[in-house]
């Protein structure tokens, strides 16, 4: 076994990053995939969507004091490595470090073959967390919600996995690019064109609604298929797993 890792991209925020992840993840597990979640983001909500505050050791005791890699249970065949604010620290100590950058594909190492797909979830910034974790993958999930300023800034995602591709990780392929938050309405559909018609080698034919219930799932720390497994949310994330399954 030799792990796919997945990091879920968007430099903008509430797109749908953390809630792909968690869902995607649970979705994988279900299928019998061994999944390993990773928090890399400061804010820590894709282990409070998960369920799991407060953790007492986190991803920034492994990638700042060599700590070993935190990894919780939150379900069959499904683990979370989780985050919490004192990641924001890291980034100051990561630059001062010339390895900084490589620090959490060094760590994932010890865990390529226990698991089938290893999906990070990377804050909405470009900066160094973002990067070590599109080093320390093989693929990219860039996650796109149906609205005209998340689609604007696309083209900086990817001139930044062509420079990663060609100076640092010659492995970084795009797996994909998801469409979140789709609605009946005619701009979100016009929106959901365009990026269609942009890149139309890339994005997936999976798309996730905009359905309360996932909001409402991530609130009480579950996933969809736990909270609401016959909702539209579960159905989408179900046919993303799908998809990504096939590729």
């Amino acid at each position: 076994m030799c792990a796919k890792i997945i990091s879920m991209v968007n430099h903008k925020g509430g797109v749908g990053k953390t809630t792909s992840t968690l869902n995607l993840g649970k979705a994988l597990s279900l299928y019998g995939k061994k999944v390993l979640l990773i928090d890399i983001d400061p804010q820590a909500n894709l282990s409070q969507s998960s369920g799991v505050e407060d953790p007492q050791v986190s991803l920034y005791n492994a990638m700042c004091d060599n700590a070993a890699l935190p990894i919780v249970n939150i379900g069959t065949n499904l683990d979370l490595v989780p985050a919490d604010l004192e990641l924001s620290e890291a980034e100051l100590r990561l630059q001062a470090d010339v390895n900084g950058y490589f620090i959490l594909k060094k760590i994932l190492k010890s865990v390529h073959s226990k698991y089938d797909y290893v999906l990070i979830d990377c804050p909405p910034s470009l900066g160094i967390l973002t990067l070590n974790a599109l080093i320390a993958s093989n693929s990219v999930m860039v996650i796109v919600q149906s609205e005209y300023l998340a689609v604007k800034g696309l083209q900086t995602i990817f001139n930044l996995i062509d420079r990663l591709k060609e100076n640092l990780n010659a492995e970084l392929e795009i797996l994909g690019m998801l469409i979140t938050q789709l609605n009946p309405t005619v701009f979100r559909k016009s929106i959901a064109k365009t990026v269609r018609d942009m890149y139309p080698k890339y994005v997936l034919n999976a798309v996730i609604h905009q359905n309360i219930t996932l909001a409402e799932a991530s609130s009480t720390g579950k996933d969809i298929f736990t909270y609401d497994a016959t909702c539209q949310g579960a159905k989408d994330y179900d046919t993303l797993a799908k998809e990504v399954l096939s590729k």
